[in-house]
């Protein structure tokens, strides 16, 4: 967190200004990511039979086929395969263990509490902004982090992945290879992410904690077709199904959305387990 807790005000500020923040991850995390990337390389590389070992999808865990994932409509599936790795079920054994034999998990494992602690420093910035008074998030327990992994020059859709924002609070991804686009102003520009540097986006469940006032950033990825291969890490921010916060600011309409029910629906608007199997 040293190597980069002078930007989170900075990141903090942009997403209120901008509607998204870039951020440089600094020589620890770049090395963590270093790794994440070269396991995601040698884990998908096995045979299906090897990887479905690594396969929790009720708890939103390991390994999830080609396909299993939608961004708009369930007949335009993503054209990806995904590992995933959730800061909860870190602690249950059946899953702990697969450390032992996976590069991937392993390192995931060393990202989770970077991630977790600069996601909730922007948050608890954020909410200085909106309601110095209000709840805090801690996103420590139901966040998870997702290596997606294309295979671009294989797929004949333009769209890998289908325009959609995310259901969570934050969304951190970075890639070392291009693809990835956001909406600005009513056009999708490409995100240019250098190898050091994370985007940061908000989601709808920041939406309904402000009011309204910060919009979810619209996403998509598109084809490279000179890729053999394409990785890009997540890192899906959510706050606690079971002491969920509050709203730092109502509605327009006065009402006050429920952030539990919201973030307990939020994985099922594309094909997953509900986050709230985590809470079990």
């Amino acid at each position: 967190m040293k190597d980069f807790a002078n930007q989170v005000s900075s990141a903090a500020s942009t997403l209120l200004h901008s509607g998204y923040a870039v951020i440089r991850t600094g020589p620890l995390l770049k090395m963590v990511l270093d790794d994440v990337f070269d396991g995601a390389d040698a884990f998908f590389a096995r045979g299906l039979a090897e990887k479905t070992r690594y396969a929790r999808p009720e708890i939103l865990e390991g390994y999830r086929g080609y396909g299993a994932e939608f961004s708009g409509s369930v007949d335009r599936p993503d054209l990806n395969e995904t590992f995933s790795l959730v800061l909860r079920n870190m602690i249950r054994p059946e899953v702990a263990d697969w450390a032992r034999t996976n590069p991937l998990r392993r390192a995931l494992a060393a990202a989770a509490p970077i991630y977790a602690e600069l996601a909730d420093a922007i948050l608890d910035d954020l909410r200085r902004h909106f309601a110095p008074e209000g709840d805090r998030i801690a996103s420590a327990k139901f966040s998870y982090l997702q290596l997606n992994y294309y295979r671009p020059g294989r797929e004949e859709r333009e769209l890998l992945q289908d325009a959609h924002e995310d259901g969570h609070l934050l969304t951190f991804v970075t890639s070392r290879q291009p693809g990835l686009e956001f909406e600005v102003d009513g056009r999708f520009e490409p995100a240019r992410l250098a190898p050091d540097e994370i985007l940061v986006m908000p989601g709808g469940i920041l939406s309904l904690m402000t009011g309204g006032a910060m919009a979810p950033l619209v996403h998509r990825v598109r084809k490279a077709p000179d890729l053999p291969r394409r990785a890009s890490l997540m890192f899906f921010v959510n706050a606690d199904v079971m002491a969920p916060p509050r709203p730092w600011r109502p509605m327009a309409d006065g009402s006050c959305p429920d952030i539990r029910q919201a973030t307990i629906e939020s994985s099922q608007m594309f094909g997953l387990a509900s986050i709230g199997a985590l809470a079990e």
